[in-house]
């Protein structure tokens, strides 16, 4: 089986494949745009395509070349944080290489089963910080970005009910572990909290903590990437998250509570969105239908972030 993993370089593309390979999988083949230096340990370096999937031509012709079975379409510009000023950027880009890769399959691989990556994002706003969030709940985004992985999750709808192709369409809530960049809340904690401890910052910059929210480790993620794409239905949609609801001030104390250093919090304004979803919870009782349900505890997560940072020179 020819298995093709989009935004192999990525963190959970990273992860994916490591999990592919766990599982016995060994043709597979990875995009990646920017530095793959990572990826070249998983698989060889004749596996890695350096490809910008918003070009319409060169992702036409990465399918027509690999001709994948597979396709985890994990590939997307990801950046709540800053969507609103790079709002433009973020819809083109997200739709182009959304789009780019439906086309291609089309034409050359329309056989093969494609899993679509939207975002819990997507639902916004929920009406109370208990209610858990099923996929038949409403779209209520607050920022671009969220628009934009309803554009992606919906171009995959629609290719699939008007072309017959293999469409499967996942909205993961929170996910964290290893090698997240900071531009994302628990990472910028961890990594400020070992600066802390190295001496090089003297305070932990926090933006709203009031939030709750669903926080799946990135290993259980893929796994569930995985479960779907073995046993998903076709044309279907799945949440996948633990069903636990965590207040991020709850979070920020567990790291803080790893830390081999006093922390003084700092709320920093610049750190504020527009908008932040009070609460974010998933039900995901349609997926734990397959079979697949989370095993790692954040604790145990956390306390993997943690020492990934304390590892990076």
């Amino acid at each position: 089986m020819k298995i093709l993993v989009t935004g192999a370089s990525g963190f959970a593309g990273s992860h994916l494949i490591e999990a592919l390979k766990v599982a016995g999988q060994s043709d597979i083949y990875g995009t990646a745009y920017g530095n793959s230096s990572y990826l070249a340990t998983l698989i060889p370096e004749d596996h890695i395509i350096k490809v910008n999937l918003t070009d319409a031509l060169a992702t036409s012709g990465l399918i027509e070349k690999v001709q994948p079975d597979q396709i985890y379409h994990l590939a997307a510009f990801a950046f709540v944080g800053e969507s609103f000023d790079r709002a433009a950027e973020l819809m083109q880009n997200n739709v182009a290489l959304q789009l780019n890769m439906l086309e291609a399959v089309r034409k050359h691989a329309p056989k093969a089963r494609l899993l679509i990556i939207g975002s819990a994002e997507e639902y916004g706003l929920s009406t109370n910080e208990t209610e858990k969030i099923n996929e038949g709940h409403p779209l209520q985004p607050v920022n671009p970005y969220a628009v934009s992985k309803i554009a992606q999750d919906l171009l995959g709808y629609a290719y699939q009910v008007s072309y017959g192709l293999q469409v499967l369409r996942v909205r993961p809530f929170n996910h964290i572990g290893e090698r997240q960049t900071p531009d994302f809340a628990i990472p910028a904690f961890a990594k400020q909290i070992v600066d802390i401890e190295q001496g090089k910052s003297s305070s932990l910059k926090v933006g709203n903590l009031d939030g709750v929210r669903d926080f799946t480790d990135v290993k259980d993620m893929v796994r569930a990437y995985m479960t779907i794409m073995e046993k998903g239905a076709v044309g279907e949609v799945y949440n996948i998250g633990t069903g636990d609801g965590v207040k991020m001030k709850d979070v920020v104390d567990k790291l803080v509570a790893l830390s081999t250093a006093k922390i003084q919090i700092e709320v920093d304004q610049t750190r504020m969105r527009p908008l932040d979803i009070p609460s974010i919870i998933a039900d995901a009782s349609k997926i734990m239908a397959l079979g697949w349900k989370p095993e790692i505890s954040l604790d145990e997560t956390l306390k993997r972030v943690v020492e990934y940072w304390r590892g990076q020179k």
